[in-house]
């Protein structure tokens, strides 16, 4: 998934997050237990996918260091032979993998932040929760 595709998917999560406060608020108690607990079980499954992806980035990026060096060790004497041509090259090459970093470290703090409207829609819920309960309890009090 692209940057732009991550973003885009926040912004739907967070306007979902929105529009699930404002329909908690007019639900039951019951009803809001039953969505917190969803919302839970969705979160677990997003971790799990999250971890699992990141599982397959480690074992890639050993996979990708293993080749790497053996790839240098084959080349060592070409680029001695042709070290003009080769510096240009490097420089693009740099230049491929410092924009694939960045887009990679976009993505991390994407998947934080979509991490941090999980736990805000978590928080959102209880906070409507535990109004609607101290409501419920102090129309149930007799009036002092």
């Amino acid at each position: 998934m692209s940057v732009s595709e991550q973003v885009d998917a926040l912004q739907k999560r967070v306007a979902d997050l929105k529009s699930s406060a404002d329909q908690a608020r007019r639900e039951t108690n019951e009803q809001i237990k039953a969505r917190i607990d969803q919302v839970k079980a969705d979160i677990a499954a997003r971790q799990s996918a999250v971890k699992a992806k990141a599982g397959q980035a480690a074992d890639q990026a050993q996979s990708q260091w293993k080749s790497m060096k053996a790839d240098a060790a084959a080349k060592t004497q070409d680029l001695r032979d042709r070290i003009g041509r080769q510096r240009d090259e490097r420089d693009v090459k740099k230049a491929e993998r410092e924009a694939e970093a960045a887009e990679e470290d976009a993505a991390d703090a994407l998947d934080y932040a979509s991490w941090v409207v999980d736990q805000a829609e978590l928080a959102v819920l209880d906070a409507i929760d535990a109004r609607a309960w101290a409501d419920a309890r102090a129309a149930a009090s007799p009036p002092s």
